[in-house]
């Protein structure tokens, strides 16, 4: 493994994870203890139960930014401060709490050079037209929609462009507000990053076996099988909120009990 080829990325929001959020981060130690691991918390948040969980057991480190809420944590998502920290690695695979991941494909993702691979949304509401709006205005709609969730981000892309670009995000940010939308900033990126640059993600039917956000949808047209796991993704996003009973037999075959 090359020196330096990734940190797992793994947002905080509570001083203590809840009973199926431990699930989650004790399968991402044992399958990625390879790599480091980088809690993302709040400035005030006091990590010492991540610290002490992880004592032994991998390598971790905290590092703290100024935010609070959702909406905060996607503008910096969207910062070039936010990236400058990482550039010491090449990728970051950001594996929130409600992510699971099945087992080790880290190598096999970076090796394929993308910009971005997020989880495929599985949901109606981000299966976009290209209707005349969006083809008058060049925004025609992705393929899919990549969650950040579970996603691989190559630092280095994301610092060039959200440094070179800060004035279009900065607008955005603003013109968001004005109208009182909300910024979902993985959605946000699949849509506008290809439009500003050489951005490179993968087609819809490799980035599926990544990962997957499975939200809404009929469960016969999923590309997996939650009784084979030979059918699973890399990894998932959102089993603790959404279809939990879906994912149930996958994890409690990883060895937990659920």
């Amino acid at each position: 493994m090359p020196e330096n080829l990734l940190t797992t990325l793994i947002p905080l929001r509570l001083e203590v994870p809840s009973p199926l959020e431990i699930i989650s981060l004790d399968q991402t130690i044992k399958v990625l203890n390879k790599y480091p691991i980088t809690f993302m918390a709040p400035m005030t948040l006091d990590t010492t139960w991540y610290e002490d969980y992880c004592r032994g057991k991998i390598e971790a480190h905290v590092e703290r930014f100024d935010w609070q809420g959702s909406q905060a944590f996607a503008e910096l998502q969207l910062d070039a401060h936010f990236y400058e920290r990482f550039l010491p690695y090449k990728y970051m695979l950001i594996c929130h709490l409600d992510a699971f991941v099945f087992r080790d494909e880290v190598e096999y993702w970076c090796n394929m050079d993308y910009d971005y691979i997020g989880s495929v949304i599985y949901n109606p509401r981000w299966v976009l037209k290209n209707d005349f709006k969006r083809k008058l205005t060049g925004f025609t709609p992705p393929e899919y929609f990549g969650n950040g969730g579970f996603a691989l981000k190559k630092i280095s892309s994301f610092y060039h462009i959200t440094s070179k670009y800060r004035w279009y995000l900065q607008f955005n940010f603003w013109l968001r507000k004005k109208r009182g939308q909300g910024l979902l900033d993985d959605i946000f990126l699949t849509q506008h990053f290809p439009k500003l640059t050489t951005f490179k993600m993968p087609p819809r039917a490799l980035a599926e076996k990544f990962g997957a956000a499975y939200e809404e949808w009929d469960a016969n047209k999923l590309p997996f099988n939650n009784e084979d796991d030979s059918t699973l993704p890399f990894g998932i996003h959102a089993w603790i909120q959404l279809n939990q009973d879906y994912w149930k037999p996958s994890i409690r075959r990883a060895g937990y009990t659920i």
